[in-house]
């Protein structure tokens, strides 16, 4: 019988007749529970449950496991960790993991069954940055790419990543000249440590980051990263020096912590999301993103060249729209849609 797949909160796979069930990035932990087997690809929490679960095997990349930890203060448990670009038999199913880019330890997962070579992307980025490498291309020939669609709408504009931070770059001098403290909120793990990164390269600025981000950054350093930063939750405030102090926030921060509501601060945020939404209440909204682009999206797609395309998470009807259209590959959302097709989804 053939290879089954679907989504059922989570990436899940079916091996007939042998009853064999696996699954990945599962979102709940009943979910994984219930599978012979559950694969992480990234230590984000909406791909990372099943971590904790005691009851059932789970793959990873060590780092994912650390990043993980760092992020949640929660142990990971009954974790098997996979080396990139080496084969795994697991179930009697071998299984490959391949940088995804996106943030340190984060994986593709190709899995070789008997019928189907099948590759799920997770979370990808295709450009090389200061802290990660750019998502790998799979060697072998994929039957089936199961894509993330995030930002995959082609009006959502994002311009380079260089000029990006460039932009970051200039809003956080041009604040410190006029003695106010830049104030950025920014996600925990990936974004946070992709910009401090380059602010250290290059401006000689004084960072403070909340305990969370701390320990994740801890954890690039001791990959080889070299970031250079301070907690702010152990700053007396005679230490800040106005003229050349930086804070990151978390991300869905609102208020201000103490130490700083008796000095003149300017407001940004770091987000993918900012080429969506305005975000009003910050005096500078920059769409970063450690998530390819549509146009990356579309450029990973067209080098794996698979036989069929499947698509998850964000925009994934219009994703699989535009590779049914630009790489005249077939192409559909994996999730059943609760929506009504378009005329050109039901042609």
């Amino acid at each position: 019988m053939p290879t089954l797949f679907k989504y059922d909160k989570g990436v899940k796979f079916l091996k007939k007749p042998e009853d064999l069930t696996l699954i990945a990035d599962p979102t709940t932990v009943k979910a994984a529970s219930e599978c012979d087997a559950s694969f992480i690809t990234h230590a984000h929490t909406d791909h990372s449950l099943a971590f904790p679960n005691e009851g059932i095997r789970v793959y990873s990349t060590e780092l994912a496991s650390k990043l993980f930890e760092g992020l949640t203060s929660r142990k990971a448990k009954n974790t098997e960790f996979v080396n990139f670009n080496k084969t795994m038999n697991i179930n009697d199913v071998d299984v490959r993991f391949i940088p995804a880019g996106h943030l340190l330890g984060a994986a593709q997962i190709v899995f070789y069954f008997e019928d189907l070579t099948i590759a799920y992307t997770g979370d990808i980025s295709t450009d090389e940055m200061i802290t990660v490498p750019k998502a790998a291309v799979p060697e072998d020939d994929i039957d089936i790419l199961i894509t993330e669609a995030t930002y995959g709408k082609g009006d959502l504009f994002f311009d380079s990543r260089e000029r990006i931070k460039a932009s970051i770059l200039k809003w956080v001098a041009d604040n410190l000249q006029n003695n106010n403290v830049p104030v950025i909120n920014i996600g925990h793990l990936g974004p946070a440590q992709e910009i401090i990164a380059y602010l250290n390269e290059m401006l000689s600025v004084d960072i403070y980051c909340d305990n969370r981000t701390s320990e994740i950054n801890k954890v690039y350093n001791e990959e080889g990263q070299n970031l250079q930063w301070n907690r702010f939750d152990i700053l007396n405030d005679s230490e800040l020096k106005t003229e050349r102090s930086l804070i990151l926030l978390p991300r869905a921060a609102k208020e201000l912590p103490d130490f700083l509501k008796t000095h003149k601060v300017s407001r940004s945020i770091i987000t993918g999301q900012a080429s969506r939404f305005a975000y009003s209440k910050f005096e500078q909204a920059f769409p970063f993103s450690m998530h390819a682009n549509c146009n990356e999206l579309l450029d990973h797609v067209k080098a794996v060249n698979p036989q069929k395309v499947y698509t998850l998470y964000g925009f994934d009807s219009e994703l699989a729209a535009i590779i049914r259209q630009k790489l005249q590959l077939p192409a559909q959302p994996i999730k059943l849609s609760k929506k009504r097709l378009t005329l050109e989804e039901f042609f």
